[in-house]
């Protein structure tokens, strides 16, 4: 049975799923025992696909036109391995076929599966990995960044972080610094998805507590540090033995106590057929071009 929210459970790590078959048990798990589920993949897993060019294309859907418009090699297979790992884990949540389901964006830039509106997702991804969320218990927001990437002292904590923040990571002994500050980076970014707001909403206008260790959670701060009326989010971290540091937001139960969707109950036949039908004709690939 569902939760009605995923408020004061414990942060299990995100899972890795190395290919199209799973293992999906934990990501089944999670869905049902916390409403969203994490999951990551590694270019190493994802990256060569090893699909035909016309399975590829069916299954990136409306999105192979812009596949195919990027020039830089590695962003291009990086771009396809994102939206495979997350097709994939979509299906599997949904016991769907991943190429029967549509991925768009909202005009504010969040994106959903089309047809599927109980089943909120996220993506991100950089360098060698790939990040995803699923959520049937409200919206959701994914971000990854590498956990080497050095900000300490680089200016970001004056432009993104409120004072409480700054003073906050001020108390910490200098070594812990930098991946602190990569924690809270990474929850303004995930945060600010799940509210479909991108960039647009200023870091410095909200804080959070910082997280003490991997896995732990996170409570939404006004920019004074005072505690913030936060509505019931839930906001973890996580640092992951890839050497990336994974944070999700996930936003109040906005579907109740519904059980887990699945294709049957929530994708829209029509629909689905619909946009599956009207997709453009892919352009023809350069034979000359790698594969």
């Amino acid at each position: 049975m569902a939760t009605s929210g995923p408020r004061g459970l414990a942060g299990s790590a995100p899972v890795r799923v190395t290919a199209p078959d799973g293992p999906w048990t934990a990501t089944d798990t999670a869905m049902d025992e916390r409403g969203f589920a994490l999951l990551y993949g590694l270019m190493a897993d994802w990256g060569e696909h090893g699909l035909p060019d016309d399975e590829l294309g069916r299954l990136l859907g409306q999105e192979a036109g812009r596949h195919a418009g990027i020039r830089q090699e590695r962003t291009r297979r990086r771009f396809a391995a994102s939206r495979l790992l997350l097709k994939y884990a979509a299906g599997a949540v949904l016991d769907a076929d991943p190429g029967e389901l549509e991925l768009a964006r909202n005009p504010n830039g969040r994106p959903y599966l089309r047809g599927c509106g109980q089943l909120e997702v996220s993506l991100s991804h950089t360098g060698d990995i790939l990040a995803v969320g699923l959520s049937h218990v409200g919206p959701i927001g994914v971000d990854v960044e590498s956990s080497a990437r050095s900000i300490y002292g680089t200016g970001l904590a004056e432009e993104s972080f409120t004072a409480y923040e700054r003073a906050a990571l001020g108390w910490l002994p200098e070594q812990d610094r930098n991946a602190s500050m990569i924690r809270l980076w990474t929850l303004k970014e995930a945060y600010s998805k799940a509210l479909g707001l991108g960039l647009r909403l200023p870091f410095t206008s909200f804080g959070f507590t910082i997280p003490a260790a991997s896995g732990a959670t996170a409570r939404l701060l006004r920019s004074d540090g005072s505690p913030a009326d936060d509505g019931d989010w839930h906001l973890e971290s996580h640092t992951l033995d890839a050497g990336y540091t994974v944070s999700a937001a996930v936003a109040p139960a906005v579907f109740g106590t519904a059980r887990r969707p699945t294709a049957g109950t929530v994708l829209d036949a029509g629909l689905a057929a619909a946009v599956l039908a009207a997709r453009p004709p892919r352009p023809a690939l350069d034979p000359r071009s790698p594969q």
